[in-house]
């Protein structure tokens, strides 16, 4: 019983230790990616603006914003 109680904490603490270097993982990638935003923030942007586009329904929304736009701008 008490072996099975040690393979238990011995189980919990590998899973404890893959926690903490998942959290370390992830604040590198965190720390890397606004580096590289700092680095080029327009670059960022237009990532960001062409992320959006890839989606249907908000390229459909911007094409319907920019055609109002085009038509109150040819109508003054």
């Amino acid at each position: 019983m008490i072996d099975l109680r040690l393979d238990d904490l011995a189980i919990l603490e590998q899973r404890r230790q893959l926690v903490e270097l998942s959290c370390e993982l992830q604040r590198a990638t965190i720390s890397r990616r606004l580096d590289s935003i700092q680095a080029r923030p327009g670059g960022a942007l237009l990532g960001t603006l062409a992320a959006l586009g890839a989606k249907p329904a908000v390229r459909r929304i911007a094409f319907a914003l920019a055609l109002m736009a085009f038509r109150k701008w040819r109508r003054r």
